[in-house]
């Protein structure tokens, strides 16, 4: 089965309005993110591959706009962002079904890190 899943992958040809903003669910029913970015690389043989998803609050606010990115670095410093290789995806659709489990993907500490230090600044927004 780990063939036919490797080849099926191979095989179909996404585009990058299928994959970003999909939602990403674990084998275990849990919603973990969507995915914000992707990863793809140039082979050898011409071909661009799909290599990972990125999922995270700083590749985000880079796609709002290319200006933010240096802001992005400076507020997040690289420490929210994460990548799931492609391998661990097992069925595209609208949502994204990984092969692991929640406790897998080490992911979801930017938005306890947001309420924290931004919002609980923001006046009414019930954090404190």
């Amino acid at each position: 089965m780990a063939l036919d899943k490797e080849h099926a992958l191979r095989d179909d040809i996404f585009s990058i309005r299928d994959i970003i903003d999909s939602q990403l669910e674990t084998c275990d029913d849990i919603e973990i993110g969507r995915v914000a970015d992707i990863e793809a690389e140039w082979r050898e043989d011409g071909s661009l591959v799909l290599t990972s998803l990125v999922s995270g609050p700083q590749a985000l606010m880079t796609r709002v706009s290319s200006r933010l990115t240096p802001f992005a670095h400076w507020l997040f410093r690289n420490r929210f962002d994460h990548r799931i290789l492609i391998s661990d995806v097992e069925r595209f659709g609208p949502t994204l079904r990984l092969c692991g489990r929640a406790d897998d993907y080490p992911v979801g500490r930017s938005e306890r890190w947001i309420a924290q230090y931004i919002l609980r600044w923001i006046p009414g927004s019930g954090y404190r």
